[in-house]
């Protein structure tokens, strides 16, 4: 619950320009990953080797900072077997990205907040 008020505070606090416009009341949506629903780890896979390709990072240098063969890392790009959860996120440092950033989501939650001023 706290997540989705500050959620919504951060939302309020990004459109403080519409003050300048009155009392008018106005909706503000945003979409988050439904966590309950869990990951589409096919989506995920290919996420995370796009963004391997794109930064150009070879299955060696890969391997070693996870500790693990270079064969084990071709085999979960290219053979579709899966990596273990924990590398994410060593994975996410590599690339630069935050692990959630990494995770593709099965669903999507969509929010729509009427806020009115009075």
């Amino acid at each position: 619950m706290d997540e989705e008020y500050e959620k919504i505070m951060e939302i309020i606090e990004m459109n403080r320009f519409r003050q300048r416009l009155g009392l008018l009341d106005y909706t503000a949506c945003w979409e988050e990953p439904d966590r309950v629903k869990g990951l589409d780890l096919e989506a995920t896979k290919k996420r995370v080797c796009d963004l391997i390709k794109a930064k150009g990072l070879k299955d060696k240098t890969i391997a070693d900072k996870l500790g693990i063969t270079p064969q084990a890392v071709n085999k979960w790009r290219h053979k579709g077997s899966f990596f273990v959860i924990e590398n994410l996120y060593v994975l996410s440092g590599l690339l630069g990205v935050s692990v959630d950033k990494l995770l593709v989501p099965v669903a999507v939650k969509k929010w729509e907040v009427l806020i009115e001023k009075r």
